[in-house]
C-alpha cells in the first residue's frame, strides 16, 4: 500500500468500516489489503478502477494515539463522499 499518512497510518492495521460507494468497498474492509489508501485525518481516498472513492469519518477525527484506535464500540466507520477520476 502506498501513500499512508504515518501519523495515522494504525488505522490501517484493523479494519474500517465504510458506508456508500462502490459495492466492493461498502462493509468491513481492511485497508492495508488495499491497493492504494491515501489517509488524512479528515479523509480516506481509494484507488478503485480508474478514480478515486473519498470517505470522510462519522464517528471522529482519526488521532495519532494508537489506544483510541481500539476502542471495544467496532471499527471507524466512514461515509463515502465522492469520486474522482484521474487524469489521464
Amino acid at each position: 500500500m502506498r501513500g499512508i499518512d504515518s501519523t495515522i497510518s494504525a488505522i490501517t492495521l484493523n479494519s474500517v468500516h465504510l458506508e456508500g460507494g462502490p459495492s466492493t468497498l461498502s462493509g468491513n474492509v481492511v485497508l492495508a489489503e488495499l491497493n492504494e489508501v491515501i489517509c488524512s485525518a479528515e479523509k480516506i481516498k481509494i484507488r478503485h478502477g480508474n478514480g478515486y472513492e473519498h470517505y470522510e469519518f462519522i464517528d471522529a477525527p482519526v488521532t495519532p494515539d494508537a489506544a483510541a484506535l481500539d476502542d471495544a464500540s467496532g471499527p471507524l466507520k466512514l461515509r463515502w463522499v465522492g469520486r474522482t477520476k484521474i487524469a489521464e
